[in-house]
């Protein structure tokens, strides 16, 4: 067994255990952990929890062989995190923390440590007075000083954590599904929008061209693609509300569309082309509500 290592750098240092040690200690006292020799390839892409994005070439960059190729070649094991005292480290009950035994841990490092007779994940720090201390990261916990009294041990530096990937019940996929479904069939029902974006601009639809610009909007921001005399039929008989003052009148919208050729053309050239000013606050009113 290697001995234990006792540091003498500026003063009192607390023990930093042997892997026999800490493994010991932690079968002592029934905590969990596991120990890291199984080789995995590091890739160099990154995934997506966005859109959909192409994979590319896999790149494997090296193969990392715990614990021998492990941080700084010291014994790795993986204990799992208990409390709330490290949540603003984003460390969280149930992450696992992939411990390098016997590593000398650093000013700032999160270490796990033997403090009389618990076991601790907290930020090891020594101040400007040579005290040294545990750290939570969490304001509703208090810093641990360290003392020679209290004979404390440091058993590791973490280096990384990692969390299960939770696995979604059905009702949560559903509701997932549902609500995307639900999301999706409004989005594509361009004469529901385009209703509510009406009724809410009730006051803008002060001139026989309102309809038409509407229609157009529909077409160009919605891939509304049936005939003008299929919208007026349709706009007659959307669900307004009822202090709207401005009914759609079937021939009105295709006279306006036939009388303004600028309207044949995409809402976005509109203004190059001799659209009024009246129609252009309407079409983008229209163009930023559906």
């Amino acid at each position: 067994m290697t001995k234990t290592v006792k540091l003498k750098v500026n003063g009192w240092e607390p023990d930093i255990m042997t892997p026999e040690e800490a493994m010991a200690y932690m079968d002592a006292n029934g905590i969990r952990y596991e120990i890291c020799d199984t080789p995995v390839p590091v890739l160099s892409n990154k995934v997506s929890c966005g859109l959909p994005a192409d994979m590319g070439d896999i790149m494997i960059e090296e193969f990392t062989s715990l614990p021998k190729s492990a941080v700084r070649q010291h014994f790795v094991i993986d204990v799992p995190a208990r409390g709330d005292s490290m949540i603003e480290a984003d460390i969280h009950d149930d992450d696992w923390l992939q411990l390098e035994v016997g590593a000398i841990p650093s000013d700032g490092d999160i270490v796990m440590a033997d403090v009389d007779g618990e076991f601790l994940a907290k930020v090891y720090f020594t101040d400007n007075q040579n005290r040294k201390w545990l750290l939570p990261k969490n304001k509703n916990y208090k810093p641990i000083q360290l003392t020679p009294k209290d004979q404390p041990r440091i058993s590791g530096v973490v280096h990384h954590v990692t969390r299960k990937a939770p696995r979604q019940s059905y009702n949560e996929c559903m509701a997932i599904l549902n609500s995307a479904l639900l999301e999706m069939r409004q989005e594509g029902d361009a004469m529901q929008r385009l209703a509510k974006a009406v009724g809410e601009g009730n006051l803008l639809f002060w001139a026989a061209s309102a309809w038409a610009v509407a229609y157009c909007v529909a077409r160009d921001c919605c891939g509304y693609e049936e005939s003008v005399s299929d919208f007026e039929r349709k706009a007659a008989k959307m669900d307004l509300p009822k202090n709207f003052a401005f009914p759609c009148s079937v021939g009105k919208v295709q006279r306006t569309i036939s009388n303004h050729p600028y309207m044949r053309l995409h809402i976005d050239k509109w203004k190059e082309n001799g659209a009024s000013v009246r129609e252009i606050i309407l079409m983008e009113f229209l163009r930023k509500s559906i």
